[in-house]
């Protein structure tokens, strides 16, 4: 089901400049460390973790066609390191933006970063969605690679639709079940190992995370395959060239940026490694 079909007028993207990242040289431990090396990198290469890029433009290929202006309160399930939160936040001032995330260090990080960056729209929250003030609704509650981390029986499918407003906006991005390589499966053997242990909820192709949602009372109004093959090259290359040198990873970024936009480009209509589906609160 196409966007169009339920929002006949989305805001338009010229008026919200997004920066994925720009929080980079804060949030993260290694960069805060070397302030000045971290300014000229980013300044030259831009948001340096190949992964987290190629999410954030689905998830920006998303939102810009969704209605932004009416999204007053915003919630990032499962915040991390905020990258969302604080690209949100710049590019829409006008909505409250709640980081939550089970994580201590998560939060003090978006703690940190807020009063570092000056972000007056960004408060926080640690613990569970379920844990929240349940006098608190949204307009918009989005999760980016969150759930893959938790067991299928705690997923918040139905406590995300309690705590929307009648119309509000629930947007999940997670890795495909079935998950497609291009070079040796030898090479990731330790990150495959990692995954075993991390990715428990990592169950559903997109019909069944589709249904999820409808069982959970959704309108699903949005359901794609993304993070095609070209894609998944680009982290492959990634990977591989920041284990043999950091800096080697660097030279590299340009390329695997460029891999990354082309695939965004592309329709995954059948297959992607991920998958992402939205559903509306009736």
């Amino acid at each position: 089901m196409s966007f169009a079909s339920v929002y006949k007028s989305a805001s338009p993207s010229h008026l919200t400049k997004f920066r994925f990242g720009y929080s980079q040289t804060i949030s993260s431990k290694k960069m805060r460390n070397f302030p000045r090396l971290s300014k000229i990198i980013y300044t030259i290469f831009g948001y340096t973790n190949i992964g987290n890029y190629a999410r954030a433009k689905v998830f920006l290929k998303a939102i810009r066609k969704l209605p932004l202006q009416e999204f007053k309160n915003i919630l990032d399930l499962g915040c991390g390191q905020g990258e969302y939160t604080f690209m949100l936040a710049n590019a829409w001032k006008q909505a409250n933006i709640t980081a939550l995330d089970i994580s201590p260090q998560a939060i003090e990080t978006i703690s940190q970063t807020r009063q570092a960056m000056n972000i007056r729209n960004v408060i926080t929250f640690l613990g569970k969605i379920d844990n929240h003030s349940k006098a608190e609704h949204f307009d918009f509650i989005y999760s980016i690679d969150v759930f893959e981390h938790i067991l299928p029986g705690e997923m918040p499918f139905r406590e995300s639709y309690q705590r929307l407003n009648s119309g509000g906006i629930f947007l999940v991005k997670m890795p495909s079940k079935i998950q497609r390589t291009i070079l040796p499966a030898r090479f990731f053997k330790q990150h495959e190992q990692w995954l075993e242990r991390e990715h428990v909820g990592q169950i559903y192709k997109l019909d069944e995370l589709r249904l999820r949602m409808i069982d959970a009372g959704f309108e699903v109004i949005h359901a794609s395959y993304s993070d095609g093959l070209t894609a998944r090259l680009a982290w492959e290359i990634g990977f591989l060239t920041k284990k043999v040198n950091p800096v080697l990873q660097l030279l590299f970024l340009p390329l695997l940026k460029a891999m990354v936009l082309c695939d965004n480009l592309l329709s995954h209509n059948f297959f992607g490694n991920a998958m992402m589906v939205i559903g509306k609160k009736g």
